[in-house]
């Protein structure tokens, strides 16, 4: 009976054993709730770090990468993971009432209880495709519509008509190409901005693509300004039919608007790979140019002419420009006759307008009609005569022959060129135009007059922010320009001018002759004549032609009054003996000649100012050709420089060897007229030479000056605005001391600039003598270990960096305070010391990876120093717990001028200025990343009315702390407005 019953039992049991596992998985959901719940939030958090790293990324990048698909569904996942975690959070919180998980219904709890380690199970899927094994980052595509600088307020109701009338045309399929048409100043360009501005066309196309045309455009320009627009990468040596080939791949079944401005002559977009807009495509071809022939041959299938303004709206236009004056009674009516007689061409009332601007003398006004109605030149007939008299006489208004002569010379650039104005006035300082009496930086500073005035008289015109060191001449002025300065009868000095132009031949004997100035700019020249007869010739611009390999051994025998000379960026391999006739060359520019041999040794005669642009760091290919070919850079043999007695102004950075740099560095020392001087001199002995033995430092004409010690050459291309620059950067091998080098304490007297890199013994920077900082203007010190302050309590005593506006600390591993002010004894000076003003003029300041400084501000005090600042940016400084010590008392309105706050990864910052409001008047923007600490802000609507954007993060906004709702409701409330919230 026992084995029957034994038997019996054994199957009973291992029934139970598999009734009671599912049984008990489901009571361990009720019984580890809690566990699980707290396991669950654990992985919600870190899935949540790993989205926000994600997230912040793709917005880093916003501008160049997007995120891919892949990412994106995984993003709306995380959302709707993050939902469901917090519908569960509702009922995970009622279920917490019940005591010791006895709860009425069981049933529920083990439900709740298994949904929670599901979610756990699901997070864990998350976060392993978070891994994105492809990226998760792919280049953003181009956009749509690059958006064009708008017209000015004074556009007349004409251009708009002209507007609407383009885009019924748009709007009709039967018309995929038109042309808009008409002379030149007419408002073609301007018609076009508007067209590319409007929102209606970003709709309908995938892509809208500008190209500016101008005269004898090659096929390649245009597919490389398309292929920049359309962001395809090409190889560099692939020819125009494979680019062709490229860009018809990628504009093939897309509808695109294609907007060439300012066409002189057919261009075949079949050749440049554009597909042919037409109704199947729904592509369309809005061109502008000066002929009506030039759309006939485009094939365009309507024609829109841009009419002169009516005599209303050139009113209109006239007395917005000119102001209240131009309608007083006395002037009215002379007034208006000016204005008929610019007959309604907006270029022209534009140039007039502001030659008459705010003008109350009758006089100057009868005189200007008078001169308007003057018979006018002849000029070249396939321009517009009433055009060229109306600007005629704005160049006429200039009031001294040198402004007219600069102007002139501008008309050497090809047409729509940008024009860097260092360049053009040290042309023509070296020429003659500006006074010899000036000193280089005197005529710098003429110049920037000079073409201020110029552009003032709508003579020039400003470069957008891109460029701008840089000038441009509208085409309608330079072909006035070049009609005046024309061999065919011009008034004025005669210019042979093919800049650009890479179809004409060579110019007869007879126009060589008569030429004052000739420019061969980009003109893809190839050959030059033997020996031409230029009894006249004042500058020869042949830059840019990267073709020519030869100059024949006499083409500079006949050119005795030659004073400037541009070979840059021409395939050149040597300089003729010839040269050496020049006897009146003062300029010599030879950047980027990759090809030329430097064997040679100049002996060039006295009698002229020789001006010599070696500027190797933009020629960095030709030092690196030599150094792969292990020869030491001898462009400059023994004794040619100190030969060259005259030389003005001389620029040699980076490339030689440390003997060449020995030999150079001395070799300058001898050169008596040197203004200006940028040279790499390698070690501090080679400086401290030159300092000693150099007659223009010693005498303080030498003005302009880049002088380096170990050369950071990214950190100088950021300060070129400065003209007496010093950098210092210690090498390895360098023995230092507890200060800097006299040598450098010499230089840096005299510096608005200082760069500073690797002085590992330096406290603070005020130690070199106070003497030493009253001209920096603008100062950054890199990676030195040693310095705990920028100006110490002896350096403030004196005055210290009274002059100083931009403030760099960049890794600086023990800096304590920008300012210190403890005496040896511990002790802290006065709180208002009497007369300092150092750092009063400081308004940008930079704080990076500086772990030890604890505040911004060491004392009230400083804050007061710092009333100028418009720009704090303090990042990855770790050890940063506020903006002042706690026991210091702020004023409300500190900083009265600051304009942008931007604070980043500081994880231990805990306070701005306590949390109490400060009255920021000027505060624009406010950057807030990584700051966990930061819990109230500065500031409100009411103390920082200008405030347009603050950006920082979802978490750190909703953990901020209010005074009360009121202030929160007041801001928040704002973000609806014009105030722009931006959270990551």
């Amino acid at each position: 009976m026992a084995e029957v019953a034994a038997a019996c039992t054994q199957p009973v049991c291992e029934i139970g054993k598999c009734l009671w596992a599912p049984i008990a998985k489901r009571i361990n959901y009720a019984r580890k709730l809690s566990k699980n719940w707290q396991a669950l939030c654990k992985k919600a958090s870190e899935l949540g770090i790993k989205r926000n790293d994600i997230v912040n990324l793709i917005n880093i990048m916003n501008m160049q990468k997007t995120p891919t698909e892949e990412c994106d569904a995984w993003r709306t996942e995380v959302v709707e993971m993050e939902n469901k975690i917090e519908t569960i959070k509702q009922e995970f919180n009622v279920e917490k009432k019940c005591v010791g998980g006895l709860c009425p219904d069981i049933f529920a709890r083990m439900e709740l209880g298994k949904r929670v380690v599901n979610m756990i199970n699901d997070i864990d899927v998350l976060l392993e495709k978070s891994k994105f094994k492809r990226g998760f980052l792919v280049d953003s595509p181009p956009v749509i519509v690059e958006k064009k600088p708008g017209p000015d307020s004074t556009l007349s109701t004409s251009a708009y008509n002209t507007l609407g009338m383009v885009l019924d045309k748009i709007r009709d399929e039967s018309t995929p190409k038109i042309g808009i048409w008409g002379m030149g100043g007419v408002g073609k360009t301007t018609v076009l901005q508007l067209l590319n501005n409007t929102p209606e066309i970003e709709a309908m196309f995938d892509h809208v693509i500008w190209v500016t045309v101008s005269k004898s455009p090659s096929i390649r320009m245009v597919q490389e300004e398309v292929v920049r627009r359309l962001k395809i990468k090409l190889d560099g040596g692939d020819s125009d039919e494979t680019i062709a080939s490229r860009l018809f791949h990628e504009l093939d079944r897309k509808k695109y608007l294609l907007l060439l401005d300012d066409v002189w002559e057919t261009l075949d977009l079949a050749v440049v790979g554009l597909p042919n807009p037409n109704k199947d495509n729904g592509c369309k071809l809005i061109l502008t140019t000066r002929n009506l022939e030039v759309c006939r041959k485009m094939g365009t299938y309507t024609e829109i002419k841009v009419k002169v303004l009516s005599e209303e709206e050139a009113l209109e236009m006239f007395y917005t420009n000119v102001g209240d004056v131009a309608r007083l009674p006395a002037i009215k009516e002379l007034a208006e006759s000016i204005v008929k007689e610019c007959d309604g061409l907006p270029l022209a009332l534009k140039v007039v307008s502001g030659a008459l601007r705010k003008e109350a003398n009758v006089n100057v006004w009868s005189n200007f009609l008078r001169e308007l109605r003057s018979p006018a030149t002849a000029f070249i007939e396939d321009l517009n005569e009433n055009v060229f008299k109306v600007l005629k006489v704005s160049y006429d208004q200039l009031k001294t022959t040198e402004k007219k002569k600069c102007l002139l010379f501008c008309g050497l650039y090809p047409e729509d060129s940008n024009i860097k104005k260092p360049e053009l006035i040290e042309y023509w300082k070296a020429e003659g135009i500006l006074s010899r009496k000036l000193t280089l930086e005197e005529a710098r500073d003429k110049g920037e007059a000079i073409l201020q005035a110029l552009i003032d008289a709508s003579l020039l015109e400003k470069c957008d922010e891109h460029f701008d060191n840089h000038v441009k001449m509208h085409d309608v002025v330079r072909d006035l320009v070049l009609a005046m300065t024309s061999p065919e009868g011009g008034e004025e000095s005669t210019h042979l001018v093919r800049a650009g132009i890479s179809s004409e031949k060579m110019p007869e004997e007879a126009e060589w002759k008569k030429a004052t100035r000739i420019s061969f700019m980009d003109h893809d020249l190839r050959n030059l004549p033997e020996s031409p007869d230029c009894p006249e010739l004042l500058t020869l611009l042949l830059q840019g032609n990267k073709n020519l390999e030869v100059i024949p051994k006499t083409f500079f025998d006949n050119m005795p009054n030659l004073r400037v000379l541009d070979l840059s960026h021409t395939g050149i391999k040597s300089l003729p003996t010839s040269i050496l006739k020049l006897y009146n060359l003062r300029e010599l520019v030879l950047l980027g000649c990759k090809n030329l041999e430097s064997h040679q040794s100049f002996d060039f005669a006295s009698g002229g100012t020789l001006v010599v642009s070696f500027v190797m760091s933009s020629v960095r290919a030709m030092v690196s050709t030599l150094t792969q070919k292990k020869k030491n850079l001898e462009a400059l043999p023994v004794g040619m420089i100190s030969k060259l007695s005259q030389i003005e102004v001389f620029k040699l950075t980076g490339g030689l060897s440390n003997e060449s740099t020995d030999i150079v560095a001395k070799e300058l020392s001898d050169l008596s007229s040197l203004s200006s001087l940028e040279f790499d001199f390698q070690r501090v002995d080679n400086l401290q030479y030159f300092l000693q033995h150099s007659r223009p430092w010693k005498q303080r004409t030498l003005t302009v000056f880049g002088l380096a010690v170990g050369r950071d050459s990214e950190m100088e291309r950021q300060i070129e605005e400065y003209k007496r620059r010093l950098s210092y950067q210690v090498s390895g091998g360098e023995e230092i001391g507890s200060g800097l080098p006299s040598a450098i304490e010499d230089a840096l007297n005299r510096s608005n600039c200082f760069l500073l890199k690797g002085q590992d013994k330096l406290n603070s920077l005020s130690d070199v003598g106070a003497h030493n900082t009253y001209e920096l203007r603008y100062c950054v010190i890199e990676e030195c270990a040693a310095l705990e302050n920028v100006a110490n309590r002896n350096g403030l005593q004196t005055g210290a960096f009274p002059n100083l506006e931009r403030l760099h600390l960049i890794d600086m591993r023990n800096l304590k305070s920008v300012l210190c002010l403890e005496t040896e004894e511990g002790q802290l000076l006065p709180p208002t010391p009497p007369n300092l003003n150092s750092f009063t003029n400081l308004t940008t300041l930079y704080l990076v990876r500086c772990p030890r400084i604890e505040q911004v501000f060491s004392s009230r005090f400083m804050v007061q120093q710092l009333s100028n600042l418009e720009g704090l940016y303090i990042w990855d400084c770790q050890g940063l717990e506020g903006m002042v010590p706690d026991d210091e008392k702020i004023e409300y309105e500190a900083l009265p001028k600051l304009r942008f706050l931007s604070l980043r990864f500081l994880p231990e910052f805990g306070s701005c200025f306590k949390g109490v409001p400060m009255y920021w008047q000027s505060l624009l923007a406010v950057q807030i990343v990584g700051c966990p600490k930061l819990r109230k802000l500065p500031i409100d609507t009411n103390s920082s009315p200008k405030l347009k954007k603050i950006m920082g993060q979802h978490e750190w906004w909703d953990a901020l702390e209010w005074d009360n709702d009121a202030v929160k409701s007041r801001l928040q409330a704002s973000f609806q407005g014009d105030l722009c919230l931006c959270l990551t």
